[in-house]
């Protein structure tokens, strides 16, 4: 049976409608990158929210690959190296959604020539980076050819900090919570220092959540 089509929803086989809250924000000059904020609905972000709770305590400080030692501190947990079946993890399971998200992928393509390269990845990598009092992230590129950033906090929230810059234009990127960001790894970014507004215990899991995946050819 067809399903009417309502503005301003989407259906969910699940829910049924649940309104539509995303906007997709290209930026094509002077470098192509995608914002899209609300990006995932209440029950993805509570699924991942509570893995991060179980997970958190378990980050560890991961040295800097191919870069001076200092160029970051934070903590963090590979999430392919912790599952052996990634259909086990709320977060990877949620982040797969982004593959099927026609809407995203049409508008990577129609921004810039370079995101013809997504529909030729064929393998990802995905950890959480978490960001607590004086954490941050020099500048720096992935070793990857796309790399997507989603941020997430437990509410309220209890930091100041932690925007993103794109360093070789000179761009601020203001943190906010529930969206996506999709750009070339090869552009150096870094992380502003965070700062708790609260004083937690550390790896409190009140600070600074970035799930990333990398997108790479075999």
């Amino acid at each position: 049976m067809n399903q009417q089509k309502i503005d301003g929803y989407t259906l969910d086989k699940r829910q049924g409608y649940v309104r539509n809250n995303k906007e997709y924000i290209p930026h094509t000059k002077p470098i192509p990158y995608l914002l899209v904020k609300n990006y995932f609905n209440d029950k993805d972000i509570e699924l991942m929210l509570k893995e991060l709770r179980f997970l958190t305590p378990k980050m560890i400080y991961s040295p800097p690959k191919e870069m001076p030692e200092g160029t970051k501190q934070n903590n963090q947990i590979s999430l392919d190296t912790l599952y052996g079946d990634r259909n086990t993890s709320n977060i990877l399971n949620v982040m797969n959604k982004i593959y099927d998200d026609s809407e995203l992928i049409q508008t990577l393509y129609d921004m810039s020539w370079f995101y013809k390269v997504w529909s030729y990845t064929n393998t990802d990598g995905t950890f959480v980076a978490y960001y607590e009092n004086t954490d941050y992230y020099k500048a720096h590129r992935d070793i990857a050819i796309i790399s997507i950033m989603y941020w997430l906090w437990e509410e309220p929230k209890s930091f100041m900090g932690g925007n993103i810059h794109l360093t070789d234009y000179d761009i601020e990127i203001p943190l906010e919570r529930n969206q996506l960001m999709i750009m070339p790894s090869s552009l150096h970014h870094s992380v502003d220092p965070v700062t708790m507004t609260d004083n937690n215990q550390k790896l409190s899991g009140m600070g600074r959540y970035c799930i990333a995946r990398f997108l790479k050819m075999k």
